[in-house]
């Protein structure tokens, strides 16, 4: 077994676990070795266990959550310098974990996952909020949740604050509601990242980390029709018509639009005819 499938099988051992049981960390360092095969996934979860142990220098059994916060905050922003890339947001150095670890900077959603993963590792419960265009996390505590935005150097935001990124990314598409400040499972975190990477991967006409990619996230997420429809055109381009037809009709089972069903009858029918070019 060669490398590849090694962390093919991996990644679908943790897709096989329940959301709680879900590792983060573990999980976005696979995706990081479809890049960086050679990445020593220990070290990465060393700096992780570092930065926690550095939080809990001043901290007693007595810390109010939002004091541990406060400290997790100087220590993440102020003394290891994490920040948003602004300059260059669509790297995909950006989402992948070791990536970030290593340069300090990235996206929201690698950043909120450093956080929570660093958070975890104090005994606080924050979780990953998966607001529309930008993902923030919100610590659980006795009284209540606070919003905090790590890609905004841990800003705190309030209810509103939220609901306004709603508007802006959707341009008042959708309705703001109270919905969208919902925690989200480990599994869907992993799958925002890699379709943050599958976009980036389109950009760049990479169809291997393209397929990569999708491929993984039908591995979180079996009957996503985006992806399934996405997987069935590289399998048609790769010359596979009888893994497209598998795609495909998984596809149509999951949609309810009518006259594009009918369409993709009529292109499953066409691929039943054709022969494979995969020998």
């Amino acid at each position: 077994m060669d490398l590849t499938d090694t962390i093919d099988n991996e990644f679908s051992q943790i897709a096989s676990h329940a959301d709680d049981r879900i590792d983060l960390a573990h999980g976005a360092l696979l995706i990081a070795k479809a890049a960086y095969p050679d990445l020593n996934e220990s070290l990465y979860l060393d700096r992780l266990d570092r930065i926690a142990a550095r939080v809990k220098l001043d901290l007693t059994a007595n810390t109010e959550s939002e004091d541990v916060i406060a400290k997790l905050n100087y220590v993440f922003f102020e003394q290891e310098k994490f920040r948003g890339n602004r300059e260059n947001y669509y790297d995909p150095d950006n989402s992948f974990l070791n990536r970030v670890l290593d340069r300090k900077t990235g996206i929201p959603i690698t950043l909120s996952l450093i956080y929570i993963e660093v958070a975890g590792r104090l005994g606080l419960d924050v979780r990953g909020i998966g607001l529309p265009g930008h993902f923030i996390t919100a610590l659980y505590h006795a009284s209540g949740k606070i919003f905090i935005d790590p890609f905004n150097q841990g800003e705190i935001r309030t209810v509103d604050e939220c609901l306004e990124i709603v508007r802006t990314y959707t341009d008042n598409a959708v309705s703001p509601d109270l919905h969208w400040l919902q925690p989200i499972g480990g599994k869907e975190l992993l799958a925002r990242m890699l379709r943050n990477l599958k976009l980036i991967y389109a950009r760049q006409v990479n169809d291997v980390m393209l397929f990569k990619t999708i491929h993984w996230i039908l591995t979180l997420q079996p009957e996503a029709p985006a992806e399934l429809g996405e997987r069935a055109r590289l399998y048609e381009a790769m010359g596979n018509p009888s893994r497209a037809v598998n795609d495909w009709e998984r596809y149509i089972a999951n949609i309810d639009d009518h006259k594009s069903v009918a369409k993709i009858r009529a292109r499953i029918d066409n691929l039943k005819k054709q022969p494979s070019r995969i020998h």
